[in-house]
């Protein structure tokens, strides 16, 4: 079963889409069908560095850029941005909702909208606490639970950095108390750059990498350096990160060279071959120069309060030289401190975080062995149906078996069975006495002590073919919250009107919040095993077994719209009736079930 994730890739710098890559080509290393989203100078890079795999790219609007205007005119726009920022998360939530069974799986780098309750969604993020700029900082603690809030809808938040903040590259942007309240992994290094031998000849003295989505700022920055690297010995060269750029200047004279964008193989080249990095104190930036040893000159961008202080962090511990860009640049007294530098020595690199994130996702995504068990009594009108759907399941064959189990029946269901199981390798048919729990148990003895979970089917629910990865997904999606048994959201299957669709919905609630069920229950295998259906009694029999169940764990419902069930029993009685009926024989003492008869309708 080749699994399908989703990469949502934030454009605010080109550093998301940079450490996402190396995590998009492991994966498609272990033949995972890709889907990127992403936008402007994101998408055009992840475009250009996977142009040769088969990825499909989804270009969708990305959020404001949030530094705009200067003094009051900063607050006005960070206001108005923030509004726009959340409307587009909610607009992100919208389209993930109507997609999600295109995907099994999600990673968003920046982008806080694109994940889903029914399909394991991660999030890549260093910035648990926003370092808030001059004059907001009483605001901070609004900010930390407006992070929470929204990293919590994320499985897991996947944090490229190391678990010790004295061996950290974050700092407090990571080691706070936002992270301690999140379901977190600690990934390490995460960049896109690889190690390769370079010939002496071929080394670039000074690599200077001006990428950042400030460009009011970015052209003056720019020029002044070229304009100081002129006054230095050696061979220089700049990437500009303008994906919208083609030509390379050759300065021959001051041995220069300006390339507008470097991808593919020349980026990781020029990385390689450069002695010294001069860059933004991006956080990306900082995970690449970990990754390759590199020393470094890193300028602070204005007004980006995580560069500011990751800055100050990385040169008070020694590691990097680096210099806010509002002051002056020094840059020949720069690179000579930048050799008088101690490196981080990183406890792990990018090939030990991409397994570590590989194995936190595949633990979301098994891919669970189900026994589905058929009661049929006098089910010829029904069963057909029933196990046209089952057999139809896209799921693979081999890891679900279907046991029906006749009892007692004076109609063709026997001979329904027999057929489906000589043209199906995955059914069985059983034969017992009348009685749906004896038929359960008996189902149940039968099945394959290999298979994880047990689906008790009624014969005259239809389960859609998307059914059994959809319950899969869920499964893994809540893996350690101690399932132990649950059931679904049911439809009318036969009866459009909106009545019934009116009295299902209440039926839904109803189970959701009394922790019943109807039509259905899934029971992890460990827990079926320690109980039985109590054979004596002639009805209500599954909340009984429900309440069994849960004193081994926890009771789900899981909201689909996958399956559906036939309305007999509410065309002979009406719904008001039939539910006060229900409700009537559920409040039932036991003793009395085990009397009274119940009345089958066929």
């Amino acid at each position: 079963m080749q699994h399908r994730i989703l990469f949502a890739v934030s454009a605010l710098g080109l550093g998301h889409a940079t450490r996402t890559l190396p995590v998009i080509r492991h994966f498609l290393g272990k033949t995972w069908q890709v889907s990127v989203l992403a936008h402007g100078n994101a998408l055009h890079f992840l475009e250009q560095e996977l142009a040769d795999d088969d990825v499909t790219f989804i270009e969708y609007e990305d959020y404001p850029k949030l530094e705009r205007g200067t003094g009051i005119a900063f607050f006005f726009y960070l206001l108005i941005d923030l509004v726009r920022t959340t409307l587009l998360i909610r607009k992100e939530r919208k389209y993930i909702h109507s997609h999600q069974d295109q995907y099994d799986c999600i990673v968003a780098d920046g982008r806080y909208g694109i994940c889903s309750r029914t399909i394991p969604s991660f999030l890549i993020s260093h910035q648990i606490s926003f370092i808030m700029p001059k004059g907001l900082g009483l605001l901070g603690s609004l900010v930390d639970r407006v992070n929470l809030f929204y990293f919590r809808q994320f499985d897991s938040i996947f944090i490229p950095d190391f678990p010790e903040i004295e061996k950290s590259l974050s700092g407090r942007l990571s080691h706070n108390r936002i992270t301690n309240c999140l379901k977190h992994q600690w990934v390490g290094l995460l960049s896109s750059y690889t190690m390769q031998e370079v010939p002496k000849a071929e080394k670039i003295d000074i690599l200077f990498i001006i990428s950042g989505y400030l460009q009011e700022q970015k052209e003056s920055f720019v020029h002044e350096l070229i304009e100081q690297a002129k006054k230095i010995p050696g061979h220089k060269v700049f990437v500009l990160g303008d994906t919208s750029g083609s030509d390379v200047i050759r300065m021959e004279e001051e041995d220069i060279t300006i390339y507008p964008v470097a991808t593919g193989i020349l980026r990781n080249t020029l990385f390689n071959k450069a002695d010294l990095v001069v860059s933004r104190s991006g956080y990306t930036t900082v995970l690449d120069l970990a990754e390759m040893d590199k020393p470094a000159v890193l300028f602070a961008t204005p007004r980006q309060t995580e560069q500011e202080y990751l800055a100050d962090f990385l040169r008070d511990n020694g590691w990097y030289t680096t210099s806010h860009q509002q002051t002056a640049i020094k840059l020949q007294s720069l690179l000579t401190r930048a050799g008088q530098c101690t490196l981080f020595i990183p406890p792990w690199k990018t090939s030990q975080s991409l397994r570590i994130i590989e194995t936190t996702v595949a633990s979301y995504l098994p891919q669970y062995r189900f026994s589905i068990i058929v009661p049929a009594h006098n089910e010829e009108q029904y069963l057909e149906d029933t196990l046209n759907h089952l057999v139809g399941q896209e799921y693979p064959n081999d890891l679900y078996e279907i046991l029906v189990v006749e009892n007692g029946s004076v109609d063709a269901t026997p001979e329904i069975c027999s057929e489906f199981a000589k043209r199906y390798k995955n059914i069985s048919c059983l034969t017992c006495e009348q009685g749906v729990s004896r038929a359960r148990n008996i189902g149940f003895a039968a099945t394959d002590p290999a298979r994880d979970w047990v689906i008790f089917l009624d014969a005259d629910t239809l389960l859609d073919t998307t059914f059994l990865f959809e319950l899969n997904r869920y499964l893994g999606k809540h893996h350690e919250e101690h399932l132990a048994i649950g059931t679904t959201a049911v439809q009318p299957a036969d009866d459009p009107s909106s009545c019934s669709r009116f009295w299902f919905t209440l039926y839904n609630l109803g189970h959701r919040l009394t922790k019943t069920s109807f039509s259905l229950q899934i029971v992890k295998r460990q827990v079926a095993e320690k109980i039985q259906y109590d054979e004596q009694l002639n009805y209500a029999e599954d909340l009984q077994y429900l309440k069994k169940a849960q004193r081994h764990g926890s009771f789900f419902f899981l909201r689909t719209r996958a399956v559906s069930s036939l309305t007999r029993r509410f065309c002979r009685h009406g719904y008001v009736k039939q539910t006060i009926l229900w409700m009537y024989q559920a409040l039932q003492p036991d003793r009395m079930k085990k009397k009274q008869s119940y009345e089958v309708f066929r």
